[in-house]
């Protein structure tokens, strides 16, 4: 299966050029309230954010069903902040809604940010303090590891990261597209 390491390294690199693109985008919109990227994300909005959710929906599905790995209790958290948005872009690009889709967009992307973020702080604990209960994961019957690190490229590089960069980045989006 050398295609998996292929997919690993591009979504990683993927990944960090949608940090670097988020960042850029959270410094226009607080610091220069849209004055550089307001015109360019509004053009580009509804496809942009159609093909974040739909392609990370897409994602999620390859590596669990195709890929046989075994999604742990803080990956289906993620996933059930992010699924529902794959429908609701589609529903509210079809109605032209900007200001309830939004809205409700932030809040599950916020949602999904804490637990990336929370699981990817978990799984650079080292597994002696883990097993001392120092932060637990949520142990739901399964045998999937919360701690695995089913991507890790560049070292630090995993799936929790990628999924943290895709809430931030959509939390972004949707204020700009609160904001026209």
């Amino acid at each position: 299966m050398y295609i998996l390491p292929t997919l690993n390294f591009v979504l990683a690199v993927g990944g960090l050029a949608l940090a670097a693109l988020t960042i850029v985008l959270y410094i226009d919109y607080f610091i220069y309230k849209g004055k550089y990227f307001a015109d360019r994300v509004k053009e580009a909005m509804w496809p942009v954010v159609i093909a974040t959710t739909i392609g990370t929906v897409a994602l999620t599905l390859l590596y669990s069903e195709y890929f046989k790995f075994v999604p742990c209790s803080m990956c289906w958290l993620q996933r059930i902040a992010i699924y529902p948005q794959a429908l609701m872009v589609l529903l509210a690009f079809r109605a032209g809604d900007t200001v309830r889709f939004s809205t409700y967009g932030i809040a599950l992307s916020i949602f999904g940010l804490v637990v990336a973020i929370y699981q990817y702080i978990y799984q650079l604990i080292p597994p002696e303090v883990r097993e001392a209960g120092f932060a637990p994961c949520l142990i739901d019957g399964s045998n999937a590891d919360c701690a695995v690190k089913v991507i890790n490229e560049f070292g630090f590089v995993t799936f929790p990261l990628l999924s943290a960069i895709t809430f931030a980045f959509l939390i972004v989006m949707y204020l700009y597209m609160r904001r026209s």
